[in-house]
């Protein structure tokens, strides 16, 4: 415990908080994070149950399909929605346009899902419909506030285009999933089914979540890793490529396969080889020789995304066998999904210690913001979502549901133990 001077850290105008004026409540992003988490485990215990169904490679089966979601829109996406929230003021020095809208978006977005992914799994489709029109309502207030936002920000830098771009696809990415959710109930895609699901699950995973990640690490992956001299040419090469690969995809999916499937499969792996290029070279150029758990998962995550690429040569060349193809999307969600966790480690315990001790540094004992979680515990949790993943996809490879089943266990005891530290963190005052 030491005695913190400044009423804040030192480097809070760079952290995901910003100036007190502009940071958000601090129940915004925390009510996301918490539902997130809970999405997390929900995920997690999803897979133990779908182990042999993954295994077999059945991509197409109803409880697949739930479990998929509860990772993408669930976890993920909402760890993006809170992450937004607090990270804007200091990337584009612009608060969130509506806070109200934020709470509301929630309040639809959350439940809504939930709805959707039971009808979805259970084969319910008045549930599922339903489910679908309320987070979807959610998703699109969410989509229009920050637009309102990222159109009254002034600076116009890496952060700014990879999250506008982002938004655009975002929407595009809706309307693609409803298209599919109404395809359930009254079939008119027919045969183009499987195309229109392998465009909407890889605009999803590159226009939205990959877009996010380069422009938020742009920030956050310097300022957590002390990195200085790195430079940005990768990640402007990256958005510029995984943005146009995203939208050949979107308009073009119909043409030839030189246009409609390899042409943007290109572009997305060369913007994912710039963004894992950046994000070594922030690695490489770190001040801070020793890396926390958190930035050890983040590595971690990263490896798998890299991983993820060369499993989808062969799908994109159409010789991966089913259980490939599962392997192939299960590594790149698997790994953006560490990544994700990676970040709450170092923006919750911030969060916390923004809100409830900044106010009182410098006039009582305050702990550090390294000192308001157990470690130890992090490095076991970390372990654990690490191990989890790599197994899994290793089960899943090789066909083997006991493989499956027993890393996608260690994969929930992880976020289990993750979610304990996150909420016991939030419980904790001066």
């Amino acid at each position: 415990m030491t005695l913190a001077a400044p009423r804040r850290p030192p480097d809070a105008a760079a952290l995901p908080g910003g100036s007190a004026a502009k940071a958000p409540a601090a129940w915004v992003p925390g009510l996301h994070f918490a539902a997130a988490l809970l999405y997390l485990v929900l995920g997690s215990a999803a897979l133990v149950l779908v182990a042999p169904e993954l295994s077999a490679g059945a991509y197409l089966a109803p409880r697949v399909a739930g479990t998929t979601h509860l990772f993408t829109l669930g976890w993920i996406t909402t760890s993006i929605m809170g992450a937004l929230y607090q990270f804007l003021p200091v990337a584009l020095d612009r608060p969130i346009r509506s806070e109200r809208i934020a709470y509301v978006t929630l309040a639809l977005y959350a439940p809504g899902l939930l709805a959707f992914v039971l009808g979805l799994a259970t084969v319910q489709r008045p549930l599922m419909l339903g489910g679908a029109a309320l987070f979807g309502s959610g998703l699109l207030l969410f989509i229009g506030n920050l637009t309102a936002t990222l159109k009254s920000a002034t600076r116009r830098d890496v952060t700014w285009w990879a999250l506008s771009f982002a938004t655009f696809y975002l929407g595009v990415t809706l309307v693609l999933g409803l298209a599919l959710t109404g395809n359930l109930r009254w079939g008119y895609l027919g045969a183009g089914r499987l195309n229109a699901l392998g465009v909407h699950l890889h605009v999803a995973l590159s226009g939205w979540v990959l877009l996010v990640m380069i422009g938020v690490a742009h920030r956050l992956l310097p300022m957590f890793l002390l990195s200085h001299g790195a430079g940005d040419r990768f990640a402007k090469a990256a958005v510029a490529l995984v943005a146009a690969g995203a939208g050949v995809l979107t308009f073009l999916h119909h043409a030839p396969p030189l246009f409609g499937r390899w042409l943007p499969s290109l572009l997305i792996a060369a913007g994912t080889a710039s963004f894992l290029l950046q994000a070594r070279k922030y690695y490489a150029t770190r001040h801070r020789p020793a890396l926390d758990p958190g930035m050890r998962l983040a590595a971690g995550g990263l490896a798998l995304l890299a991983l993820a690429m060369l499993l989808a040569a062969p799908v994109v060349l159409s010789v991966a066998t089913a259980r490939l193809s599962v392997a192939y999307v299960g590594t790149a969600i698997l790994g953006i999904s560490l990544f994700v966790a990676a970040h709450h480690y170092k923006i919750v315990p911030f969060l916390v210690w923004y809100h409830r001790f900044g106010p009182v540094a410098g006039r009582q004992t305050v702990p550090r913001v390294s000192e308001l979680f157990s470690a130890r515990l992090a490095v076991v949790a970390a372990t654990a979502l690490f191990a989890g993943a790599v197994g899994t996809i290793i089960g899943v490879t090789a066909g083997l549901t006991p493989v499956t089943r027993a890393a996608a266990i260690a994969l929930l005891s992880g976020a289990l133990l993750m979610s304990a530290q996150m909420f016991q963190l939030w419980r904790t005052r001066p």
